[in-house]
């Protein structure tokens, strides 16, 4: 165990961490869904859970793909440059229209930028070519 983490770069840990507090904020908007639910605070009951089973099953993918990446999973690598990639879209959304805010927007691409830096790294990218049989826990 002790030569797994030292051959773990701080990049990866880092990136780990940061794709970690992200699947902790959706699962705060997961509660804040749940709760609008409970107390009836929807217009659409049918819409409201759809997007609360979607909200929820993101929250736990990216939680497991944040404790992927800090195993050294490469799959995960995709996985996290995918949820960026998700965020970044958002935030560029997030800058205009009715309800469009300019600290939602750079909440979302600040962190987007510094995780895509970190999990494209050299150092990172090495870390998390290991074998399939890695991949599998074999």
């Amino acid at each position: 165990m002790a030569k797994a983490q030292e051959i773990r770069p701080v990049g990866l840990v880092v990136a780990a961490g940061l794709v970690a507090l992200e699947g902790v904020f959706v699962g705060v908007l997961v509660a804040r869904l749940g709760l609008a639910l409970v107390t009836g605070d929807t217009k659409s009951l049918v819409t409201s859970v759809a997007l609360f089973a979607l909200v929820a099953a993101a929250a736990v993918w990216v939680i497991y793909v944040a404790f992927s990446l800090f195993k050294g999973k490469r799959w995960a690598r995709s996985g996290g440059v995918f949820w960026q990639l998700v965020q970044l879209a958002v935030a560029t959304g997030s800058f205009s229209g009715q309800f469009g805010s300019q600290a939602i927007g750079w909440s979302l691409i600040i962190p987007s930028v510094v995780v895509l830096a970190l999990l494209l790294s050299k150092k990172v990218v090495a870390a998390t070519m290991g074998t399939i049989e890695k991949d599998l826990d074999i």
